[in-house]
């Protein structure tokens, strides 16, 4: 591993320097003044580990189980729309890797690379993530495909009923295409390995959602993508439509309350991720981590409960286990790896993440990821 990046923010630095700033800043950025994306950090900043030292630990083992199949590491790669801007084939590196590395890759319905691709590269590492637009024809047709190319798992998104307020992405005149401006041309032309590289791929397009939009030039529109991932009709009757419409493992993502996670159960899910969509939806919402336990206690024995939101570190993973997490997710970490060492990013941050973990495990005498519990954990 290169000691000139040691870190998620090491990568996250190089990244920013390497990107445009109004590409970056869609990435990076959160919801109002991101007071939730520093609660975040904050919920695992609060929590220490007990140090145990009279045990052996010489073999230690980090693999996690979900839904029947073991993965090599605690950790997967979240779902993140418009991947392919921060850097071309970002999505592609991505399932790739996860696919080498056994680690579930998810990808989202406003991906910039289509499902039937990324069920070619990843297999049975492959996760869909659905957003559910207005019109049920698209919904239960992005169903039918993610079934098609053999997914397993369908990872319902519900914590979009309306658009969220982003003041980066707002004061830089986001939007797709570009607005060519004299601002975001000087950009641009300061990221030369950004420009030559989108300029050999192409400009990114919504490849899920193309065969739904009126014309070619809707693939590239950021409006139109976003109007199909919005619905604030997610009530248990509908879902348990999509629930009979999918034969796989169904996980509800965006869970954030014992209430929500008890209506996932109902409904018949068979997992739930904890997650506050990274910071970027409600602001004054709680970080991801400080619920979890909670949650698990209530509905860990009945569905899978896994973590997403915040996860920076090989610690961060420790203590999401501890706290009753069966995997974790990041999505931000694995493409700032990729915003700032290309392809072989990915891999550059799972080492990080899998050699921390492995650090921390024995450090709390702890052989066993499975085995980590509130025991070893301090979070008051």
């Amino acid at each position: 591993m290169s000691n000139k990046y040691l870190t998620i923010d090491d990568l996250r630095n190089k990244a920013a320097k390497r990107i445009p700033k109004l590409a970056f800043d869609y990435l990076d950025g959160g919801a109002g003044t991101e007071a939730n994306i520093t609660r975040n950090r904050r919920g695992f900043d609060n929590i220490t580990l007990y140090p145990e030292y009279l045990r052996d630990v010489t073999d230690r083992s980090q693999k996690a189980t979900v839904f029947g199949k073991e993965y090599d590491a605690p950790i997967g790669v979240s779902p993140v729309g418009l991947a392919n801007l921060i850097w071309p084939k970002v999505d592609s590196y991505l399932a790739n890797m996860a696919k080498k590395r056994n680690i579930p890759y998810l990808l989202s319905a406003v991906g910039t690379t289509s499902i039937e691709t990324i069920a070619n590269i990843a297999e049975d590492n492959a996760w869909f993530q659905l957003y559910v637009p207005d019109q049920d024809n698209i919904c239960f047709d992005l169903i039918r495909r993610a079934k098609e190319s053999g997914i397993k798992v369908l990872v319902l998104t519900v914590d979009i009923p309306e658009p969220s307020k982003r003041l980066r992405d707002i004061r830089n005149n986001f939007t797709l295409p570009f607005k060519m401006t004299p601002k975001v041309i000087m950009d641009i032309a300061l990221k030369p390995n950004w420009a030559i590289s989108t300029l050999l791929n192409g400009t990114p397009r919504f490849e899920n959602l193309v065969p739904y939009m009126n014309d070619a030039k809707e693939g590239t529109s950021l409006s139109v993508a976003q109007a199909l991932q919005v619905s604030a009709r997610l009530g248990e009757d509908f879902i348990n439509r999509i629930r009979d419409a999918w034969d796989g493992h169904l996980v509800i993502k965006g869970i954030l309350t014992k209430k929500s996670a008890e209506a996932s159960v109902r409904i018949g899910a068979d997992g739930i991720i904890v997650s506050n969509h990274g910071g970027r939806q409600l602001d004054s919402g709680p970080s991801s981590i400080e619920v979890l336990p909670d949650i698990f206690k209530t509905v860990g024995s009945k569905l899978t409960v896994m973590l997403d939101s915040g996860i920076r570190s090989g610690p961060d993973i420790v203590k999401a286990f501890a706290s009753g997490a069966a995997i974790t997710f990041s999505g931000r970490s694995f493409v700032f790896g990729v915003g700032a060492l290309g392809e072989k990013g990915g891999n550059h941050v799972l080492d990080i993440m899998v050699k921390e973990v492995d650090q921390t495990l024995a450090q709390i005498g702890c052989d066993n990821i499975l085995n980590l519990d509130e025991g070893y954990i301090n979070s008051s």
